[in-house]
């Protein structure tokens, strides 16, 4: 019912936004598209006619427009014809920032922060707009001595306590920080937009209503990441990073994931860790409170039909402190070349997760013997890392169920496949793990399971006192 709800919202916008209405096009109020000169002034002033006016369409017509911070204003799409280019000014002194008026956001901890929250086009409590077209907005990769890291500059897009807003065709690249960051959004579609360079694609610290569809991720940071969502959706997508797929941070409630390709290794470099290069992370990570503590649950995520490729890892989870996980679904996944960690999801000084089904899941790792694999296990930190398992490691989980998994390598591998501490209820249905040197296929610990095939080469487990 929500995804059907959520579905006819989008429509409505859709509607909303295609019906006949005014263009103000930007070289009416002077915007000259030589590249060279500053249209600051002249965009912002058909914005302001559009808004005035009752709404309607800014037009960007074909050409290289340079300019600084864009505030966009209720009821106005800015629309990017074919062969349109907005460029960022070079001039830190041109952009404005988001700022925020609410005394509740410290939950996402740098709302109130100004040189982060600047950016190229600014949206601020504003309800139905739009960003569309098929143009291009360059943040042109300003470099910010101040700013994150001594490099960070403006967001290409701030969304802040936005209500109603589609982006839609528009190509983002080169984003000095975030394509889009935003704050407390409500009924947000994006669809069919490229993001490419720059740092995370989508970036979003509360949501509701949120649809990513038809989008194109080449990413030098996590292509979608952010929290305190609630009912969205995330499909068709295909997905490339030299980091993280698809990260969330913070608690989350009615989440899909669906029909996505997730394919590495990254084709831009992490712009500030060069170390991260050529590699692409997790397809996807759940960890609330991984970056700051947090509190709040993991509700009702569905995740099915991903093919992933080249990764460290196909999926992994991770509940924090003052965190917990109830119905985490994930069916019908096919993973090849997964170099580092398969599968982990497991809570160290979280709650517990009321119940995790995995099901048609097939998972092609990459076989290893380096001493990294020889390291007793260790808790998680921020991503997956290298255990004494090589196919899935679980830990604190009240109802697990297994049916049609099955787990491959290629190369060599010396480690048992699976490992499964204190799962309280155990269902597995044709559950394969290739064989490793006569190893037990499982190695369960506090479990009220017998290993399939035991024996005396079980890896020992030790478990930091502070984390039992």
């Amino acid at each position: 019912m929500k995804k059907l709800l959520l579905i006819l919202i989008c429509a409505l916008i859709h509607v909303a936004h295609t019906s006949a209405r005014p263009t103000f096009n930007i070289k009416d109020y002077g915007a000259k598209g030589n590249g060279k000169t500053s249209n600051t002034e002249a965009i912002n002033k058909a914005v302001k006619a559009c808004n005035e006016s009752g709404g309607g369409i800014v037009l960007v017509p074909a050409g290289k427009y340079l300019s600084g911070t864009i505030e966009l204003l209720d009821n106005v799409e800015l629309r990017l014809a074919e062969g349109a280019e907005l460029i960022a000014s070079l001039d830190l002194k041109d952009y404005k920032n988001y700022k925020c008026l609410r005394n509740d956001f410290m939950k996402y901890k740098v709302a109130y922060t100004e040189y982060w929250n600047r950016a190229f086009i600014l949206a601020q409590r504003v309800s139905n707009i739009a960003i569309t077209g098929e143009g291009i907005i360059n943040s042109n990769h300003l470099v910010d001595p101040n700013g994150e890291g001594r490099a960070r500059g403006p967001h290409a897009i701030m969304l802040g306590e936005v209500d109603g807003a589609t982006i839609r065709g528009i190509h983002i690249t080169e984003a000095s920080n975030y394509g889009v960051m935003g704050y407390d959004v409500l009924n947000t579609t994006f669809d069919n937009v490229k993001f490419t360079k720059g740092h995370d694609g989508i970036h979003l610290r509360g949501a509701k209503n949120l649809m990513i569809r038809n989008c194109s991720f080449e990413t030098g940071d996590d292509a979608i990441a952010g929290g305190f969502w609630e009912n969205a959706v995330i499909k068709n997508c295909y997905i490339n990073s030299t980091c993280n797929g698809i990260r969330i941070l913070f608690p989350i409630k009615d989440m899909e994931i669906s029909h996505c390709e997730f394919k590495g290794p990254g084709r831009y470099p992490q712009p500030h860790i060069p170390k991260l290069s050529g590699k692409m992370l997790a397809a996807i990570i759940i960890q609330p409170g991984a970056w700051w503590d947090t509190v709040g649950g993991v509700e009702d995520v569905y995740i099915h039909d991903l093919d992933i490729n080249c990764v460290r890892c196909a999926f992994a989870a991770d509940l924090k402190a003052n965190t917990w996980s109830r119905n985490l679904v994930l069916e019908r996944i096919k993973a090849t070349n997964v170099n580092y960690a398969a599968l982990q999801i497991e809570s160290w000084k979280g709650g517990i997760y009321e119940d995790v089904t995995l099901r048609d899941i097939d998972i092609q790792y990459v076989g290893r013997t380096d001493e990294k694999t020889k390291r007793e296990l260790q808790m998680p930190t921020r991503e997956s890392r290298t255990t004494p398992y090589w196919a899935m490691y679980v830990r604190n989980i009240k109802h697990l169920t297994m049916e049609n998994v099955n787990f491959s390598f290629t190369g060599e591998e010396h480690r048992t496949p699976i490992g499964i501490h204190n799962v309280a209820k155990i269902d597995m249905t044709n559950v394969k793990a290739q064989d490793t040197d006569g190893k037990e296929m499982i190695h369960a610990v506090d479990c009220p399971l017998v290993p399939l095939a035991p024996s005396k080469n079980y890896i020992p487990i030790t478990v930091p006192k502070n984390a039992r």
